[in-house]
């Protein structure tokens, strides 16, 4: 393979290589930026080289649009194909990019054999037999980025694309580098059954990085030795394995000393925990620790003032003129985010020091879109104030440079030393003596010798080539307006006379799109913004201008850091910390922050990279230290079923569930879990072992008690009193939460100890009161002390009385409570007799020590709630201590049955037995033998909308075509719903305050009564959906896929702004949409899978869309960013494009007659969807692809049934 290559490999790449040749799967674990993409390359000429096929898949469109480009140029454009959600080109090529989403939807359909389904229709079959043709063929499939296993939400993807793959296929993962990366390759070894091979790329990069801290006092080394940091030449110094262990020192130096160097070091560092080498730089611990040592000769002043204002002749200070201790600590708190807010350098500054040090270009990361622009706006501005200075004075460039922000302060800091340390701060490493470094005739750096650069790898990834047209680069006084530009900003003037007519050429060919003024001019500042609030054409022609050197800064948000190949030699993190899920801030994964380290320092174009920290007003450098030296967190299963999964399973499986328990067994998280076993058989530790148990143990109870109660419910046991049967789902639906029964159960405890502490106050009380009531022997004194004490009697008897109904209160509070009214029916099911009493009855015995046959107590139920909140964690612990031998054979069997994979209680097969309750209950599969009651043995046939769902690929695909009319609850499951709805109508006037009565009784009036409520509901929304327009349709399906515009209206005025048409589709939707969500929590399904989302608030805009509205008349609609608008309209044309796809399947002639299984999607309604997405799909929606189109046929998108559907998520995963 190495002749295919005009660069020597490096080691660790050959025996990838040779792997590969081997015929053997290949994890390789390498840092960014050392060449692992390469690797990839290897497998794909191994098998182009033989004749076969090859698959590159990526986790993002715009990758597998980079990497389509970039295979093109090395096996030509015939040989190499694309495919995406959003099209197809060229797929018979003998390589074929494409998202992991696409891949893992073909390895669906093509790895249970080669066997078509006669009722099948066209589009499935051909898909179906395209997808097998494809893999048969295909000899090896590289996943790039293999570390998004992890991701949660896609993850599973990966685990999928591994487990379903064909026999014959090798898969190559190209990942960063992870702690379980040995892990990963077992279990791919066990699941494929072909030896997997990890490679691990050596520790140091091959373009080594440096960090800095960025200060308003400049630029620093983050760390004490200069060398130090991951993948920086000198590594960690040892720790974890990385890098050379450093050469011990003992004492101080005699310089340290001098300097009188006292900072407080990180306790980590007093611990021990690091070299000292990857301590944080003194230098900035000094800036720390003068920092304190400024806020205290404040304080002082303020003491003294103080002292001054309110002391008396003796000096003394009065009590209110001093601070309290916890007054002052305040005090330092608000004067040290005051001094932080003034060390964040301003990015003016920090990019005319990284200019300086000839660090630029450079990517600055910043977790926010609206931050990204205002940060370009903002350096622009700068650049252009001063731009108007210099034509306002005439000046030349020196009246320009950088002034000090305290020019009187900064003057007296020299005479003090000053200049020294600024010497130390800023070393300069980059200077190109000390990096052997050439520069070409514009003015970039490059390594000597390398032999590996030129101008086409330095070029677009978008082919993009210099277009120049008509145009007077001269003013009216003869100079060129452009040497403005080039002399402010980060360009030269050649650079900027060529963005200036890129922009040009841009806005010429893309009028409706065309840059405004002050956007251009930032390009030609040299400065842009990339993040997922633009267009996607604005973001390709910024990394094209990016690429080609015609711009050295981009603001952009952590998406640029995701792989996509745009070379920097810096990267700049202005922020440590990021908005989480739960919208509080946290500080950035070590991982996180790598990635984005890792974008400086491309291989071949640099001799070394450059991260930079900046200082923010909440965290130093000793959070930057901390992150950066922390170990990065192992991948985790995300494997999670669908409802897509499901019926894709049980179709494979023949109507069995076999293939579906194998899958899940097959699973990561349940390899982990079964080589858990073999970890517990060696722990030493019996008490943590036998804590463990117990715990379990107590869970189980829990968990066991919620089933019974279920079981119970379904058999009528709580019908009556009508109240009863509410407390027990009440009671179901804590124990299924955890965090609700983790806040149940300290609720009721807070009660009893509440109701202890009335009734200890009571009976102190009723002491006091006799105390008083005693009589003595003497009657004269009996008279004095009951004259005395009449009144205060009196009194505690009015406190006894109000006491008393606080006793009342507090024992009403108890005895009401959710875990009191646990422990009664918990007693009642022990107290009875049955399956579920048995089992009740042994798992209790179980969770108690005693063996006792007492009641259960709510005290005791909060102890096993507890149990079953930190299980996990016990688990967790008990399993990372390793293994050892366990004495007692019936612990040994108890841990046997708890961690064995097949009967975990809490695992992935719960949920899809419970996906499968609600197919069968929704009439998508149905069950053949009547005689098996046990859902995991029975034998279920398709229907057609259980084949319409496996090809839907949304994140709950039975509420889509629930949505579209084409399921309903032919189980009549949520018969006390409509029970409920009854009794709720008869409260309700007789003036129509039904949702949808007037438009329901057109479409009903001859519809017979034996019909159930959920199928008069489903002919109801079909008639509705049938009188849709194609663009009224649109905007429906629209809010089954939005995640709604940032800033969205309320829902009442998103209603308002539907049509006349709409509104009443959208009423009867949210009657199936209730219907559907009752059904999901009566069979447990769980919350990931039963997400149902419905969302006005994109519905406007995308109507007006699909109608012929203009693309700046959209924008006004929405209010959003481009960006925004485009991926809400992608979602919604993809969805379209989804149901337009499903296989058509003629109306039967049985409207108004009870049905036992849904039909699937209306052909009519198929019909509008295939229409509207036609509508929709048109420029800029329809993006074209920043390469040549003629070079490859355009296929389009509806010839790829199903492929875009899970791309839908793959847009919005990684945005901020």
């Amino acid at each position: 393979l190495q002749p295919h290559f005009n660069f020597p490999l490096d080691s660790w790449q050959l025996e990838a290589g040779y792997e590969i040749l081997q015929e053997r799967n290949v994890i390789v674990s390498a840092p960014t930026g050392a060449g692992k993409t390469v690797v990839g390359e290897m497998a794909l000429w191994s098998a182009f080289e033989r004749n076969l096929n090859a698959i590159y898949t990526t986790p993002l469109k715009a990758l597998s649009n980079q990497k389509f480009v970039e295979l093109r140029k090395i096996f030509g454009a015939d040989n190499v194909g694309l495919a995406t959600g959003d099209m197809s080109i060229n797929r018979a090529a003998r390589i074929t990019v494409m998202t992991t989403e696409v891949y893992r939807n073909m390895a669906w359909r093509a790895s249970g054999s080669k066997k078509a389904d006669a009722e099948d229709a066209g589009d499935e079959e051909d898909d179906d037999e395209t997808a097998y043709s494809d893999l048969v063929s295909n000899d090896v499939v590289v996943l790039d980025e293999f570390h998004y296993m992890g991701m949660p939400g896609r993850g599973g993807v990966w685990e999928e694309c591994i487990i379903t793959s064909p026999p014959h296929t090798k898969i190559v993962g190209l990942s960063a580098t992870l702690p379980n990366a040995d892990r990963l390759a077992q279990w791919m070894s066990s699941v494929t059954g072909r030896q997997t091979n990890l490679v691990e790329a050596a520790k140091k990069r091959p373009v080594p990085l440096r960090y800095l801290y960025a200060s308003s006092e400049g630029l620093n080394s983050m760390f004490r030795d200069p060398d130090a940091g991951p993948g920086s030449p000198n590594g960690l110094l040892g720790l974890r394995g990385d890098g050379k262990p450093e050469k011990q020192k003992s004492g101080r130096s005699s310089k340290q000393k001098k300097k009188g160097f006292s900072a407080e070091e990180p306790e980590v560092i007093k611990e021990g925990k690091f070299p000292k080498g990857l301590q944080v730089n003194p230098t900035l611990l000094q800036a720390i620790e003068k920092k304190r040592q400024k806020i205290d000769r404040r304080i002082h002043r303020k003491a003294l003032k103080q002292r001054e204002e309110y002391g008396d002749e003796w000096g003394g200070q009065p009590r209110e003129a001093r601070l309290s201790a916890r007054e002052e600590q305040k005090e330092r708190d608000r004067m040290m985010r005051q001094e932080m807010r003034r060390s964040v350098p301003s990015l003016p500054f920090l990019l005319r020091r990284l200019n300086q040090k000839n660090l630029l270009p450079s990517i600055f990361f910043i977790f926010s879109r609206a931050g990204c622009d205002d940060a370009a706006r903002y350096v622009c501005n700068d650049m252009r104030q001063k731009l108007k200075i210099r034509n306002n004075q005439g000046g030349g460039e020196d009246e320009l440079a950088d002034e000090p922000r305290k020019g009187k302060r900064k003057s007296r800091r020299r005479g003090r030393g000053g200049g020294r340390r600024q010497d130390n701060s800023d070393q300069d490493w980059y200077s190109d003596e000390s990096t052997n470094l050439a520069r070409d005739e514009s003015g970039r750096s490059f390594r000597r010798g390398s032999g590996n650069v030129s101008d086409q790898t330095m070029a677009s990834i978008f082919d993009a080539e210099s277009r120049m047209i008509d145009r007077d680069d001269e003013s009216s006084d003869g100079s060129n307006p452009y040497e403005e530009y080039a002399g402010l900003g980060l360009l030269d003037l050649s650079a900027v006379t060529e963005v200036a007519a890129r922009v040009a050429a841009f806005n010429e060919e893309n009028p409706e799109l065309a840059f405004d003024d002050e956007e251009a001019e930032c390009f030609m500042f040299g400065v842009g913004s990339h993040h997922a609030g633009m267009l996607a054409a604005h973001k390709a022609f910024v990394e094209s201008l990016f690429k080609a050197q015609l711009m050295k800064a981009v603001f952009a948000t952590e998406t640029l850091a995701a792989g996509i190949n745009m070379p920097a030699r810096t990267t700049v993190v202005c922020s440590m910390a990021k908005r989480g899920d739960n919208s509080a801030m946290n500080l950035l994964e070590t991982s996180n922050l790598l990635q984005m380290a890792g974008r400086a320092g491309r291989r071949g174009m640099d001799t070394e990279g450059t991260c930079v920290v900046v200082a923010t007003p909440f965290e130093g450098p000793t959070e930057a230290q901390s992150i950066l030296t922390s170990e990065v967190n192992p991948i985790k299963s995300q494997f999670t079923p669908s409802y897509s999964l499901a019926t894709n399973l049980v179709a494979r499986g023949e109507g069995k569930l076999d293939v579906a328990r194998s899958l899940v067994e097959k699973s990561f998280a349940m390899w982990e879990q079964s080589e858990a076993n073999a970890a517990l058989s060696g722990d030493d530790n019996e008490q943590d072992t036998d804590d463990v148990l117990q715990a379990i143990a107590e869970e189980r109870f829990m968990d066991t008690l919620k089933e019974a109660l279920l079981s119970l419910l379904a058999k009528g046991k709580f019908d009556k009193p009508a109240r009863q049967k509410s407390r027990v789902y009440a009671i179901v639906d804590v124990i299924s939460n955890r965090k609700m029964l983790k806040k149940e159960s300290k609720g009721y405890l807070a009660l009893s100890r509440m109701l202890e502490l009335e009734l200890n106050t009571l009976q102190y009380l009723e002491r006091e009161v006799r105390a008083m009531d005693l009589p003595s022997d003497n009657a004269e004194e009996d008279d004095l002390l009951g004259d005395l004490f009449a009144e205060d009697i009196n009194h505690l008897e009015e406190e006894m009385e109000t006491q008393k109904k606080r006793v009342k209160k507090s024992e009403r509070d108890v005895n009401t409570h959710v875990f009191a009214n646990m422990a009664g029916y918990a007693n009642t099911v022990l107290l009875g007799s049955g399956p579920e009493a048995e089992a009740l009855q042994a798992l209790l015995a179980e969770a108690r020590p005693d063996k006792s046959n007492d009641p259960v107590s709510a005290e005791e139920l909060t102890t096993f709630a507890k149990s079953a909140t930190v299980v996990s964690r016990k688990k967790r612990k008990l399993m990372s201590k390793g293994a050892g031998s366990l004495d007692k054979s019936s612990t040994q069997s108890l841990l046997d049955s708890i961690f064995d994979v097949g009967s975990f209680e809490e695992n992935t097969w719960n949920d899809m037995l419970a996906l499968i309750n609600v197919l069968e209950a929704y009439g998508c599969i149905t069950p053949q033998d009547e005689a098996v009651f046990d859902t995991q043995d029975q034998t279920y046939a398709m229907t057609q909308a259980g084949k319409n769902i496996g090809m839907l690929g949304m994140d709950n695909a039975l509420w889509g075509l629930v949505a579209m009319g084409g399921a309903w609850d032919v189980a009549n499951e949520s018969a006390e719903l409509d029970d409920f709805r009854s009794a709720m109508e008869s409260f309700e006037s007789d003036e129509g305050d039904n949702i949808g009565t007037a438009s329901a009784e057109d479409v009903s009036s001859g519809a017979s009564d034996e019909i159930s409520k959920p199928q008069q509901e489903a002919e109801e929304l079909i008639s509705l959906l049938r009188d849709l327009t194609p663009h009224e349709i649109a905007g429906y399906v629209s809010c089954l896929v939005s995640e709604g515009s940032r800033g969205s209206s309320s829902v009442v005025e998103s209603f308002m702004n539907l049509t006349p048409a709409q509104q009443p589709v959208i009423q009867r939707c949210l009657l199936s949409l209730e219907r559907l969500m009752d059904v999901q929590k009566r069979l447990s399904v769980d919350e990931t899978s039963s997400k149902c989302q419905l969302d006005l608030s994109t519905c406007d805009v995308v109507t007006a869309w699909a109608s012929g509205c203009s693309w700046s008349e959209a924008l006004e609609i929405s209010g959003s960013a481009p960006g925004d608008l485009a991926r809400t309209l992608h979602r919604a044309l993809d969805a379209l494009r989804q149901f337009g796809n499903l296989p058509y399947a003629p109306v039967r002639a049985t409207a108004h007659l009870p049905q036992t299984e849904s039909f699937g999607i209306h052909p009519e309604i198929r019909r509008l969807c295939r229409s509207a997405a036609a509508a929709m799909d048109r420029y800029p929606v329809k993006d074209p692809l920043p390469f040549d189109e003629d070079e490859g046929e355009v296929i389009e998108p509806d010839e790829v049934p199903g492929e875009g559907a899970d791309d839908i998520k793959e847009e919005v995963a990684v945005d901020e």
